[in-house]
């Protein structure tokens, strides 16, 4: 009640109409490459069009998703016992009507694992770490993309 006489407005709430469901449901989620992009746009689709996507299509969003392994905190007997995942997703949104870039971005994600003495559990750790990483890259990919839509919704309409 108080937030509203200040502008605030829900990305996901009901005011009026949310970004998520007028806007964002336009936006085509291109395939990522290999495994783990697959499961970063299987994820984007649950944030951004959680109502299903739309039959027409405004938007084409193409992201690229980069991962990196580092081992950490390394014994004597120079064993790694703690690893990072990095992960780096650029993401580009175009105007499918003009081809115009409309905005791009990056997000940046480490997520730390221990290595144990059991090749499964590492394993397990491991994957987890790894989904843990693209479940946060997606919703900060989405939040980046709802305020720009909720910022640039005037601006957008000459692009229709």
């Amino acid at each position: 009640m108080f937030l509203s006489g200040c502008g605030f407005q829900p990305v996901f709430g009901t005011r009026d109409t949310s970004i998520i469901t007028s806007e964002m449901k336009f936006i085509e989620i291109r395939p990522i490459s290999n495994k783990v992009g697959q499961i970063l746009r299987n994820q984007l689709v649950q944030n951004i069009q959680p109502l299903g996507k739309s039959k027409t299509t405004k938007y084409r969003l193409n992201v690229r998703l980069k991962e990196h392994k580092q081992r950490l905190a390394i014994k004597k007997s120079e064993i790694a016992t703690r690893a990072n995942l990095s992960f780096i997703a650029n993401y580009e949104i175009f105007s499918k009507a003009s081809g115009a870039l409309l905005t791009q971005g990056t997000s940046h994600m480490i997520s730390s694992y221990n290595i144990l003495t059991h090749t499964y559990a590492t394993l397990i750790a491991e994957k987890d770490a790894r989904n843990r990483a693209i479940r946060e890259i997606a919703g900060d990919i989405t939040s980046k993309l709802a305020s720009f839509f909720r910022l640039n919704k005037d601006k957008l309409k000459r692009f229709k």
